[in-house]
């Protein structure tokens, strides 16, 4: 598709009609608002309206200047890049050298007709420069990072602990550790899943150190007897995150744990979180029904929510347009009022999952996401939706995607009933990827491929050659920091589950399923992580610390 001559401002808004992003209808009402906001860029104000998210539109600016698209985030900022530009100009004109390589210099902007390659040669003389298109966001606030000053000796506790989250971003920790010792707060981060340790805070320090994240998170800093819980944001380099403390008092001291969750956790595909092809094609099926139970299960940790909100994110935008989303969470962890209507339930007032939902079919949704089935009002409401035309997804806290069936039967519902409703089940696991720098093969790589030499095929490894790797934890690399390990990928089970109502309906085994779901292409928990491992993006002791073979597994 050609998009209209620049001299369009709203070449964009065309594009987006064209490829039925958003809706003629849509459009001439973003122009009116434009025209109220003429202050503002056309891309600005689809921003500001939710029509259109930056990154979408990063990728249509991008395909229309034949550049490629830059992935900035805090973690890869090169400070020294970034400072060859006065931060003045960097404003004025959105531009962020984030990449310097020798000679060569890569250049995010967010409108190379505002800034494009001769302005950038002129700016640059002296290296070979490359043009990236960004999101606006991003390079703004890549570019406060960039000039944000270092911290210094005699830092207040506000400004540590704004610092102490800082780095836990930058390390892509999910969570933030402020744990009391005797003399000393210990601080930790989880990164990938396990913890690692970064400093001790001195005793002088400790309480008020604490007290600045409970000032962060909202909590009452006077009470110090009883657990409290908090939220609070964050404006760090490029992206915006959301923050939920929790505090719970210890013998010797407050104990402070900081999820940070990053707001575009679940605007991933499919394949950028490591799912197969297969397995995507499934869900793509999954999501296209018009009605019916959809559950995601595995325990705490394992990306439920995520997965939740990634498919519901990947449906068509023509879908997106056209049905009312609604999702009730405990907490809101993904915001995303763009394309749906979220709804926090809260015990302590009464609105609990069982309660809004009575009132949320009220209002005629199409899709219905609960974040976590927790009892049988909630699984019986949820049921009734289900059967009464909504597609419903939720989540459950079970070991496997066919354990989902035996614990709706155990908190009460209708077997005959569940049969009618329920589409497909799905589970998951997050196993950490062996650092690329410095892992090796695995020394056992020949006995491994010679035991599940049934499992790997020219079909399942997509026409790739098997090769097994192994971590090194404790070398000597500047990106794993000795970790062995370098970000996580997900193993998936996706059982849809037409046809099989019958075994539904009788509480068949799990063994009696599994012939059905392989003719069916399908794949376990286990077997889909021995692939991975065989591929090289995670190791044979990940996927066995996460996961057992199930009886019937090709690998049992």
């Amino acid at each position: 598709m050609t998009p209209p001559p620049d001299r369009d401002p709203f070449w964009l808004g065309h594009a987006l009609v064209a490829s039925k992003a958003i809706t003629e209808e849509q459009f001439a009402s973003a122009r009116r608002f434009w025209r109220k906001n003429p202050s503002e860029s056309f891309a600005s104000i689809l921003e500001i309206l939710g029509l259109a998210g930056p990154l979408p539109l990063a990728g249509l600016i991008a395909r229309h200047h034949r550049l490629p698209n830059a992935i900035l985030g805090p973690g890869t900022l090169d400070r020294e890049a970034a400072r060859l530009v006065s931060p003045a100009l960097a404003r004025q004109k959105c531009l962020l050298p984030f990449r310097r390589a020798d000679r060569r210099l890569d250049v995010a902007v967010a409108d190379p007709a505002d800034y494009g390659l001769p302005d950038a040669r002129r700016d640059f003389p002296d290296h070979d420069v490359s043009l990236h298109v960004a999101p606006r966001r991003d390079i703004l606030g890549l570019i406060e990072e960039a000039w944000r000053a270092p911290a210094v000796a005699n830092i207040n506790a506000g400004d540590l602990f704004e610092s102490l989250v800082r780095e836990a971003v930058a390390e892509r920790a999910t969570d933030l550790h402020l744990e009391p010792r005797d003399s000393s707060l210990d601080v930790r981060q989880r990164i990938d899943g396990f913890l690692v340790h970064k400093c001790f805070v001195d005793q002088s320090l400790r309480d008020s150190l604490v007290q600045a994240a409970k000032i962060a998170g909202r909590m009452d800093i006077a009470e110090r007897r009883l657990p409290q819980d908090g939220r609070g944001s964050l404006e760090c380099g490029s992206r915006s995150y959301h923050l939920r403390f929790s505090c719970i008092p210890a013998v010797n001291g407050e104990s402070i744990v900081v999820r940070i969750i990053d707001e575009r956790a679940g605007l991933r595909s499919f394949a950028d979180m490591g799912l197969f092809r297969q397995d995507i094609a499934h869900l793509h099926r999954l999501l296209g029904l018009p009605n019916g139970l959809v559950y995601v299960t595995g325990p705490t940790g394992a990306g439920k929510t995520t997965l939740l909100y990634s498919m519901l994110n990947n449906l068509p935008p023509e879908e997106i347009n056209r049905l009312k989303i609604v999702t009730l969470e405990d907490p809101v962890e993904l915001r995303n009022p763009r394309f749906f209507l979220q709804l926090a339930v809260d015990d302590r007032i009464g609105r609990t999952f069982g309660e809004l939902l009575r009132h949320v079919l009220r209002h005629d949704p199409d899709v219905l996401l609960v974040g976590e089935t927790r009892d049988r009002p909630t699984a019986e409401i949820t049921l009734r939706a289900s059967l009464t035309g909504r597609l419903c997804f939720s989540t459950l806290h079970t070991n496997d995607a066919l354990g989902a069936i035996a614990r709706l039967t155990e908190v009460g519902l209708d077997p005959l009933m569940l049969a009618s409703a329920l589409k497909g089940v799905i589970a998951q696991r997050l196993v950490r990827r062996p650092c690329p720098d410095c892992r090796r093969p695995h020394p056992q790589a020949a006995a491994l491929e010679a035991r599940f030499h049934p499992l790997l095929t020219e079909e399942s490894l997509g026409g790739r050659r098997a090769g097994f790797l192994a971590a090194q934890p404790g070398a000597d690399c500047a990106l794993c920091h000795g970790r062995g390990h370098q970000g996580r990928t997900a193993i998936i089970e996706v059982f849809p589950l037409a046809g099989l109502d019958r075994l539904v309906a009788t509480r068949a085994q799990p063994d009696a399923f599994l012939p059905h779901l392989r003719e069916r292409g399908c794949r376990t928990l286990f077997e889909d992580g021995i692939i991975k491992a065989a591929l090289g993006l995670t190791t044979f002791e990940e996927v066995c610390a996460a996961v057992e073979p199930p009886a019937g597994s090709v690998t049992s």
